[in-house]
């Protein structure tokens, strides 16, 4: 549910593919949700958990399908860039992988580490990234992917309405029409509210916030992803140019840069993409800068390079223990929901708690069996596709993790 209604297929293509309209389209706010993560790590302390929110916003059903129709033409024109500079296989976030995932990625850094030692492998993290991205170095390389000095004046309005945006926060949005976040469309409308309704409670009430800075694209809109690449387009040709020159291995997944040398070449590897990124405004987090010296084949390292979810230690290639611990995490928090569930059920037919039983069949199917994408389907593939027995390993005690939760429960009676 958004601010305007859903408009058929056939009348937002006409209006997305003429120009002129797009020239002079009038772009309605975003609504921002905020997704929260968590990540853990480990240390000599124990498991620390960091929560990471970032804010996620959904564009009018008339702008979505603007942003989307001019996303697949920029892609054409940049695909093609990137066949022409050899760069097809350096960048691999946000394109269509022919059916491959972040797990192929990870295995092709993995396999070339193994067959290329020794080595160091460097593995950036770049802040921010959508919240920095520099608006008149964005207008710069859009245009130049356009084969032109300025951008065309529909190119102009859709540059305008993402660097300029106005935006207003999901919860304050609903709060105020009191519609339900769990169940929107409850309420029994087809949009969230009238344009008056809009400037009388939100705009007079001072919810719409404008981006005030020269920089900064909305993360999450269909064509936020596409810009991003283009961003970084030069970048890419630079690094990926010198690092191959010296023998190694580049590629970038969105803010993660990864850069594979020989030994000697790892100070001036660290220098080149560090300058360069500040080149184009941009920063790197140096604290999570992960430098990993590959020795001779055969040899592990005690600290594990991490790239793309997966980890490897020159000799076992597993998930991080970040996304295990979460698993199991939620598979106990899935026990907890579930008893509260049962504990009603047992207040409702006068029983004690533990005269009614847990419901294992939606528990089984998101916590022990290979589901429609869960945690336990994805870690089978990417077993199966690193050829690694090891990542089976981490989720086999899924089931007697499962049972003791319950027990657990069934005890605190």
């Amino acid at each position: 549910m958004h601010l305007d209604e859903r408009i058929p297929r056939e009348a937002l293509l006409k209006l997305v593919s003429t120009p002129a309209t797009v020239a002079k389209w009038q772009f309605l706010p975003l609504i921002v949700a905020s997704v929260t993560t968590k990540k853990v790590r480990r240390d000599a302390s124990g498991f620390q958990v960091k929560k990471k929110t970032r804010p996620i916003c959904y564009a009018s059903h008339r702008d979505a399908a603007l942003y989307a129709y001019y996303s697949e033409q920029l892609t054409k024109r940049y695909e093609a860039l990137l066949t022409a500079r050899g760069l097809g296989e350096a960048v691999t976030a946000f394109r269509s992988g022919a059916g491959r995932c972040n797990v192929h990625f990870a295995l092709d850094a993995f396999t070339w580490i193994e067959a290329h030692r020794p080595c160091t492998a460097l593995a950036y993290d770049i802040s921010g990234f959508f919240d920095a991205l520099d608006h008149q170095l964005l207008k710069k390389k859009w245009s130049e992917v356009l084969g032109g000095d300025a951008l065309p004046a529909d190119h102009y309005s859709i540059y305008r309405s993402l660097t300029r945006h106005a935006k207003v926060d999901q919860v304050v949005l609903y709060a105020l029409f009191g519609i339900s976040r769990h169940a929107p469309k409850a309420s029994g409308r087809k949009r969230i509210c009238s344009p008056e309704q809009f400037r009388k409670l939100v705009v007079e009430g001072g919810y719409l916030k404008l981006n005030p800075d020269a920089k900064g694209i909305p993360q999450g809109t269909p064509i936020s992803a596409t810009l991003s690449n283009i961003y970084m387009l030069e970048f890419d040709e630079r690094v990926a140019n010198q690092v191959h020159a010296w023998g190694g291995f580049y590629r970038r997944y969105c803010d993660d840069v990864l850069c594979v040398v020989p030994p000697h070449r790892a100070a001036a590897a660290k220098a080149l993409i560090e300058a360069l990124v500040t080149e184009i405004k941009l920063e790197v987090q140096k604290e999570k800068l992960e430098e990993c010296a590959f020795g001779p084949p055969g040899t592990s390292i005690q600290k594990p390079l991490q790239y793309l979810g997966l980890t490897f230690n020159g000799q076992k290639i597993l998930l991080r223990s970040g996304s295990v611990g979460r698993f199991y995490s939620r598979l106990r928090k899935g026990v907890r929901m579930a008893d509260i569930a049962r504990s009603k059920a047992a207040k409702n037919a006068g029983l004690a708690k533990t005269g009614v039983s847990i419901k294992r069949g939606k528990l089984n199917r998101a916590y022990t069996f290979t589901g429609h994408q869960n945690f336990v389907s994805y870690a089978h593939r990417a077993a199966k596709i690193a050829k690694s027995a090891a990542i089976a390993g981490q989720i086999a005690r899924r089931w007697s993790a499962l049972d003791r939760a319950i027990r657990t429960r069934d005890r605190s009676e």
